[in-house]
């Protein structure tokens, strides 16, 4: 199949009339002005086509959690995503005990069968500091444990991704160096790190910071934390929840201003009412309810969005006028390059032809998976 009569957002130039051939679910050749082939053609009618979205922290959506999501419920899910343009996505657990995160491993395992947008598994926690632990439980918080992790792996069938750890943990860095060897990209996140805790990490394998600015140490002028670190190391691919509620748009502005495209990863954070009309529920213990806009822990802390990725992606455009190239790099590329997804997150030949196809304003009008037409 070719996408023709389209705006093309590549990762260098935008081709304003081009058009892109897919084979076997990648991409074989893109090119500039009308196609001359004799495939079945796909008009874009000049609307913007961008690499798939990428959203590697999620916790849920249509009133499921992944932590007790079936694969049945991973296909409901899977739907949902194709609608905000989300053509990978990451299942985020909560901080809990082992074996409720053993059996995400293998409810992943099954879903990814059915469910052709899961990436794999973000574990947030359970190795994070209590200090800033916000809806996190309290009770499973635990020091960083390399045993679990090889379980996890297996029993997963090697789709761990994504780690978000408290750097200045008992045993953190051993951790970090022992994941990162294994396919797994670690995080500093619901975490009290100091800016030289964060350095050392880097050298051990950090990658991340998680939802920048929320549960971590922040910008200090005599005690810098993650934040700092953040803004500093170019080693580092910082992610926003960009719903203007956990992260003030200004404080997102000045933020993009200084990491820049090449860093910066939009995520929604969001919980499993999203595309649903619950209101009250609990979060693996927790009791929640969904007020102003995101999801709050009734007794008082925030405790995630109901922003939709595409929607991140337009609010970004407005806070700080990014280009269609700058867009596509922090909705899609840099995460993909964050966990080493390197077959995916650019429109390039030789990649998966996963694609979100967008009108002037930003609205998702159709979405592509392996070159299959999916919304």
């Amino acid at each position: 199949m070719t996408i023709t009569n389209a705006k093309i957002v590549l990762e260098n130039k935008v081709i304003e009339n081009g058009y892109v051939v897919i084979k076997d679910g990648k991409i074989l050749e893109i090119g500039e002005g009308k196609y001359q082939g004799n495939d079945m053609v796909f008009d874009a009618k000049g609307n913007v086509l961008m690499p798939g979205f990428i959203d590697i922290h999620v916790h849920g959506s249509c009133g499921i959690d992944f932590m007790d999501a079936n694969a049945d419920d991973y296909k409901i899910i899977s739907e949902s995503m194709y609608k905000e343009g989300v053509t990978t996505f990451m299942a985020t657990t909560l901080t809990s005990d082992h074996e409720s995160l053993l059996k995400v491993c293998e409810n992943v395992k099954e879903a990814k069968k059915v469910a052709k947008n899961l990436g794999g598994i973000h574990f947030e926690g359970p190795y994070i500091n209590a200090n800033h632990k916000g809806a996190q439980n309290e009770a499973f918080i635990r020091n960083p444990n390399i045993d679990e992790l090889k379980q996890y792996i297996e029993k997963s069938g090697n789709n761990v991704r994504y780690i978000s750890l408290a750097p200045e943990k008992e045993g953190a860095m051993e951790f970090i160096k022992f994941a990162r060897e294994n396919g797994v990209s670690c995080s500093a996140g619901h975490t009290d790190a100091t800016f030289d805790d964060v350095e050392k990490a880097i050298k051990n394998g950090l990658t991340n910071t998680t939802h920048t600015h929320n549960a971590m140490s922040g910008h200090h002028h005599r005690k810098p934390g993650v934040v700092t670190a953040a803004m500093y190391f170019d080693e580092l691919f910082t992610e926003c929840i960009c719903d203007g509620i956990h992260v003030c748009p200004n404080t997102i502005r000045t933020f993009y201003k200084i990491v820049g495209a090449d860093r910066f990863i939009i995520i929604t954070d969001a919980l499993k009412i999203k595309h649903s009309d619950i209101n009250e529920f609990q979060l693996f213990g927790l009791d929640c309810v969904r007020q102003n806009g995101a999801a709050y822990l009734t007794s008082g802390p925030l405790a995630g969005s109901l922003l939709t990725l595409d929607q991140g992606v337009r609010n970004i455009q407005e806070w700080t006028g990014a280009s269609l190239i700058e867009l596509a790099k922090i909705s899609s590329r840099n995460a993909a390059r964050s966990l080493r997804l390197n077959d995916r997150g650019e429109i390039k030949v030789g990649l998966l032809a996963d694609f979100v196809l967008l009108d002037e304003k930003l609205n998702v009008l159709n979405v592509f998976k392996e070159g299959n037409k999916v919304l």
